[in-house]
């Protein structure tokens, strides 16, 4: 926010004498690329009224709102200046009608455009980010009162789908936004639970569970899945009359969303790798983790094979194939575990299908 502010200051203090920016904005899904700007373009807003000066915002998802050129700039002229007609305009003209339109009548805008790798991905014209990053060109006599546009991509990916003069405008150094960490994700879940749920309901255990769902591979660091997790989870909790949100309620509802072993899996699995993930069954149970060390499972899983009187139980064949399957998780020898639908759910399924073997 810092940054941004900084980069734009002068469109509010010199706006006739700024010089038009095209940032890019680049994180995954669910990191606040899009609230992050959307909340900055109000603080900006706010900083052109105090200078006495109007912003138009022009945010446009192109996933949701346009496939096309003719799509995107017909919508920015409804958005920016709705009493302009724009049937019968070519894409070009439309775009130049909204450049005099902001000049004649002292107004400036900022546009976003959103999901820019799915313009490409469906269109295979970049035009639209040349038309985009060389406004100030259109109409070399006249100050662009478009103050810049802002790019926003879930990865720099979509630089490999423009040629080298698209890609010379718009510029290789985006603002990135980084993976969260653990300890930040369970910082924001705590300040949200806060103000969303009844004090007592959303224990430590439950923010710990849920930032290590979110930071795995599977999930790959969305907080608006960690939100999700949480609201569900609430919703079974007050169906089920608990006052407190459970772990089994966590891995429920992450298992309905993100399942990562089914019925069907286990039928095909051969009864070492039940017997190795039945182990990491009976230590998440015992420690009420999700994720524990390597070390016990194996303790866990060849008292199992004894039971069961299997005398040729390679214990690391059996996990290396269930961490190649994307069944088990491994993040280190303290980190192993299962994403499920619910530890109390597996486990007669597990014992079933062993016994079936």
């Amino acid at each position: 926010m810092s940054l941004l502010l900084t980069m734009f200051k002068d469109s509010y203090i010199k706006p006739d004498e700024f010089l038009f920016s095209t940032p890019q904005i680049v994180g995954r899904s669910g990191i606040g690329k899009t609230s992050t700007i959307l909340k900055f373009s109000k603080m900006l807003e706010n900083e052109f009224i105090k200078s006495g000066l109007t912003l138009k915002v022009a945010y446009i998802n192109l996933k949701l709102q346009g496939g096309n050129k003719y799509a995107v700039y017909r919508f920015l002229l409804e958005k920016i200046a709705p009493e302009l007609p724009s049937q019968g305009l070519s894409a070009e003209e439309m775009l130049r009608y909204l450049l005099s339109y902001l000049t004649e009548n002292k107004l400036y805008t900022l546009i976003i455009l959103d999901e820019i790798e799915f313009l490409l991905r469906s269109n295979k014209d970049s035009g639209i980010i040349y038309d985009f990053t060389r406004l100030n060109e259109f109409d070399l006599s006249k100050h662009c009162n478009v103050i810049g546009v802002v790019f926003i991509a879930r990865s720099t990916d979509f630089h490999d789908k423009i040629d080298s003069s698209e890609l010379s405008t718009l510029g290789r150094l985006p603002i990135e936004f980084n993976p969260y960490s653990i300890d930040e994700i369970s910082d924001i879940l705590l300040t949200r639970t806060s103000e969303s749920f009844n004090p007592n309901v959303v224990g430590t255990d439950i923010i710990d569970e849920v930032s290590l769902i979110t930071t795995s591979s599977q999930v790959g660091g969305d907080v608006r899945y960690a939100l999700d997790l949480l609201l569900y989870a609430g919703n079974l909790a007050e169906a089920n009359g608990s006052e407190r949100i459970t772990l089994d309620q966590i891995r429920k509802a992450h298992g309905y969303n993100k399942p990562s072993i089914t019925i069907e899996d286990l039928k095909e699995l051969p009864r070492s790798h039940l017997l190795t993930l039945m182990a990491i069954l009976k230590v998440q149970n015992k420690r009420k983790k999700q994720y524990i060390e390597l070390k016990e499972i194996r303790v866990y899983a060849l008292e199992l094979a004894d039971e069961y009187k299997i005398k040729k139980f390679e214990f690391e064949d059996s996990m290396n194939d269930l961490l190649e399957r994307k069944i088990v998780e491994m993040k280190s020898l303290k980190e192993i575990g299962m994403n499920i639908t619910s530890l109390v759910e597996l486990e007669p399924l597990l014992e079933q299908q062993i016994n079936k073997k």
